[in-house]
């Protein structure tokens, strides 16, 4: 068993064992040894003792876990000893622990992008760039100017850049900023570099230091502002979708019964009676996950600029954006299916009826109750049957033989063709011919088992010259049957096929 301490270093509280407690105790005291005699000692240490917590931050388990002798081990290891600085071959503090040197000299890390506070004129952007390029900073501010003076680029980038990249304030960032390996000797270099760097004098500098605090105050404030209304704005925008959405699903049907007359059928209904039942459940399931995730997004984002709130669990919005496209994919996938399912459509199946020939026939509309004049596909569907009823159109031509003909045009749409044919031919209606009299259907019918595929049926009449058509009342005023006819509101439903000019109204009063 062995006795755990609580330990602060830079702020942050550690808990460290026993034996971890004395190893790190006796290598801090050999640093402060070491450096107390030097000037500027005291915040070569508090670097030091900056990055020691840095360290221990980002092992496995954070600061939660407690320290032990191998991690103690392990960042003596990273920053090097006194002995390393001074290339003295003693031990590290006679009779207590030494601890292994490095092999070699430690390689280069990665470069950081941060704001330079020591080389700075203004911001320390310029500078910040040149050490995370590698370059002088004097090259980076004339590119910088030339850019700005040939290119017209606003001062206004630098101060976006000022806001975006951060000021490396600790020893170690300034380090990570050069690519520089965080240890002793590198910290106690940079020490002595900003101590003795004679580039501007003091007074001019501490003056360009308080006003880059200002000015970056300043654009730190003005950037807030922004953030907020930008936040504002989305997170309104994302509430008002929401909202419509909601009130989209619910009220759907209503809207949709209250501009065509289904007989109450909803629209959803509706729409599973076009395609197969798995598709309307993944295309509904896509529908609601690419209207439901962008408004999310705006909510929380939104929400996060206004409250600037960290976000937890990145992973998950990640998950969440591919979800959107996979959606949105898998969408416009569905819809290509379907859409192969009127992909063809089939050439005319003719039916064609002689009829006894006459002076005179007379048209009528057999009686029925369905009422689908406000409804602009021209399709009704009967709820207790299954099926579907559509409106057929009629037109009278000029006989060429002398004969009068009735036919039958029924036309559909299919996955292929031969699906396409079998629709069209499934599409039952009927003309009650006696005599001189036809009474027409004013609907078409479409089989149960058939879904809906856009068919159609074409009724036309053929006639002889100066063979006279008298048209029931009904048929007259019917806007798809009687929409072929010449006739006029206020003339006679009478007309005369004509040899040049077709169907004309005539005079007489039937």
């Amino acid at each position: 068993m062995k006795r755990v301490e609580t330990i602060n270093i830079n702020g942050i509280v550690f808990s460290i064992d026993d034996d971890a407690f004395g190893k790190l105790g006796s290598y801090l005291d050999a640093l402060g040894k070491y450096f107390e005699q030097e000037q500027g000692g005291r915040e070569i240490i508090t670097d030091i003792e900056a990055r020691i917590s840095e360290l221990f931050a980002e092992r496995d388990g954070g600061t939660g876990q407690v320290i032990t002798l191998a991690d103690v081990t392990k960042v003596i290891r990273i920053l090097g000893t006194p002995e390393d600085i001074a290339g003295a071959d003693a031990d590290f503090e006679a009779g207590t622990v030494t601890p292994p040197r490095p092999a070699q000299q430690p390689e280069k890390s990665m470069r950081r992008l941060y704001r330079d506070p020591d080389q700075r004129y203004l911001g320390g952007v310029c500078s910040g760039i040149a050490a995370w390029l590698g370059i002088s900073p004097l090259a980076m501010r004339l590119g910088f100017l030339a850019i700005v003076f040939f290119y017209g680029i606003s001062i206004l980038v630098y101060a976006l850049l000022w806001i975006i990249i951060p000021k490396a304030k600790t020893t170690a960032q300034k380090l990570e900023m050069r690519g520089e390996p965080v240890t002793i000797s590198n910290i106690e270099k940079i020490t002595r570099e900003n101590r003795s760097d004679p580039s501007l004098s003091q007074s001019f500098r501490n003056f360009l230091n308080e006003a880059g605090e200002f000015l970056g105050k300043a654009f730190d404030v003005a950037g807030r502002i922004l953030g907020i209304l930008l936040g504002l704005s989305m997170l309104c925008w994302g509430i008002c979708i929401a909202i419509g959405l909601t009130v989209l699903i619910f009220m759907q049907d209503l809207a949709f019964n209250s501009m065509v007359d289904w007989d109450f059928l909803s629209f959803t209904e509706l729409f599973r009676h076009i395609i197969t039942p798995a598709s309307y459940t993944f295309l509904l399931i896509c529908t609601v996950l690419a209207a439901v995730l962008p408004v999310f997004a705006l909510v929380f984002w939104g929400a996060r600029l206004i409250v600037r709130f960290k976000v937890k669990r990145k992973l998950l919005h990640v998950a969440l954006s591919v979800l959107w496209v996979i959606a949105i994919v898998t969408g416009i996938i569905v819809c290509l299916s379907q859409a192969r399912n009127f992909a063809w459509r089939n050439d005319q199946i003719t039916e064609t009826r002689q009829l006894a020939p006459s002076d005179t026939i007379f048209l009528a509309v057999a009686p029925s109750s369905l009422q689908i004049s406000n409804n602009p596909m021209e399709v009704y569907f009967d709820k207790d049957n299954r099926c579907f009823y559509g409106k057929p159109s009629l037109r009278v031509h000029k006989s060429e033989d002398g004969h009068v003909k009735l036919k039958l045009n029924r036309e559909s749409q299919g996955e292929n063709k031969r699906a396409a044919y079998q629709y069209a031919e499934n599409i039952a209606y009927t003309v009650d011919v006696r005599n001189s009299l036809l009474t027409l259907d004013p609907y078409f019918t479409v089989t149960p088992q058939d879904k809906w595929k856009f068919q159609t049926l074409d009724v036309v009449l053929y006639v002889p010259e100066g063979v006279i058509i008298v048209a029931d009342k009904t048929l007259c005023n019917d806007r798809v049957l009687g929409r072929w006819l010449r006739w006029r509101s206020n003339a006679d439903c009478t007309w005369v096929m004509t040899e040049k000019d077709g169907l004309q109204v005539t005079g007489i009063k039937k």
